[in-house]
Order: C-alpha cells, then structure tokens, then sequence
C-alpha cells in the first residue's frame, strides 16, 4: 500500500504529507497547496472533495457551473506504489531523479518554464539529505536550478533491471 497516495485516506486531516498538487486536465490548471492552508479554507472535508473545492476556489467553470460531475480535477501527486522509500536506497538500486521545470510567473509577470529538464545527481543529493531522507519528502528541499522556482515537476527513472550485486573493488587511499 502505498501511504502517500492522497485517496487512500478518508479525510484531510489524516493525510500525514505537507502537501498536495491538484491538477485540472479539461481547463489546464494545476497548483501546489501545503496541507494547512487546504485545512484552514476546507476544515476536514472528505479526500474525494478536496480536487472539486480547489477547483471551484479557482473559478474553474466547469466546477461552478456542474458541481461535482463535468470537473476533472484530480490529485496529481498519486504515485505508484514503490518499493523504496529513501534516498539511499534509491540510490544503490541505480534510480536517478529529473526535474522539469512548471513556473508560470516571476514577480508578477508571465513567464515561460526553463526548457531542458534536468537530471538531478543522487549522490549529492545523499551525501546532502542523508541515506534516510524518505523520498517522497524530496520535493520540499528542491528548487529548479537554473531559475530558482519552487514549482516543478520530478519524475523517477527505475532501471529496468536491477543494479548488479558483483562486489565493487576498492581502491587504496593514500
């Protein structure tokens, strides 16, 4: 079972992560929201409500217009059920992590998300964060790296075949 899965608790407040993307395929629109704001505008609605009272604060028409039947928003951070949960572990089991970049605006002009997306090294990133940071917390430490916005998108590679278990000569040091 996969816990980070939003739908698989039955209320906000039993969701145990800091925050929740709800995306809307039909109108384009997507957002980012920390836990505790959707519980001080919501209260403690049930899980299957949240996409729809998002949309609808964001004027999404479909959802003003037919509540709960034409709108297509839905969480967007429903991950598939992992065999690993930390950074160390994904790292020796050969995963690698890339970014792309979603920011719309800086300041208070539109702009267009930097272009390449960028494949983020997970051995800084344990030497960093430790061998025990949970990966699905992951998304809170980053940013884009070329333009510093905290809207993006990861996506794990998992090889296809497990790394090899042959032993890894060592080198003498000194």
């Amino acid at each position: 079972m996969n816990e980070s899965d939003p739908l698989l608790v039955s209320h906000l407040a039993d969701y145990r992560f800091d925050r929740l993307q709800v995306s809307c395929a039909s109108c384009g629109r997507h957002g980012d929201y920390s836990l505790r704001t959707l519980r001080k505008l919501y209260g403690n609605p049930p899980m299957v409500e949240v996409p729809r009272f998002v949309a609808m604060r964001g004027n999404c028409p479909l959802a003003l217009r037919f509540p709960g039947k034409d709108c297509d928003a839905r969480f967007a951070n429903r991950a598939a059920p992992r065999a690993v949960e930390y950074l160390g572990s994904a790292y020796h089991a050969g995963w690698s992590v890339v970014l792309t970049c979603q920011r719309s605006h800086q300041g208070l002009k539109s702009v267009k998300p930097c272009r390449e997306p960028y494949v983020i090294d997970l051995g800084s990133l344990v030497a960093a964060l430790g061998h025990t940071f949970p990966i699905d917390q992951l998304g809170q430490k980053l940013c884009c790296p070329n333009c510093g916005s905290a809207h993006y998108d990861l996506r794990w590679i998992v090889p296809r075949e497990p790394p090899s278990t042959a032993p890894v000569p060592l080198r003498k040091v000194g």
